[in-house]
């Protein structure tokens, strides 16, 4: 289900938004950088795929949560610069 709600902010708030979505997005990405070269660290010394990997210690589960939220972050950001407006829908 998707809920979609009808907003009515001025410009400023929507500037604030849209820099704090921005800012979540850059710390994504630099926690997905992070992450993936302690995933190519490990595989180069140990020899240990990436699939061994995500079942000894979890950190690709972590890593493709991160990218998802990133996806949806950047989605959401481009919503409100675009200044869609939004009703509530509910979807099933």
């Amino acid at each position: 289900m998707e809920i979609l709600w009808l907003l009515s902010l001025n410009r400023r708030a929507v500037d604030l938004l849209t820099r704090a979505l921005d800012t979540e997005c850059k710390r994504l990405q630099l926690e997905l950088k992070i992450i993936e070269e302690k995933i190519k660290r490990f595989e180069n010394r140990y020899g240990m795929s990436s699939g061994e990997f995500m079942e000894r210690y979890g950190e690709l589960k972590f890593l493709e949560r991160i990218r998802n939220e990133l996806e949806e972050l950047k989605k959401v950001a481009e919503r409100i610069s675009r200044g869609i407006p939004r009703q509530e829908l509910r979807k099933s």
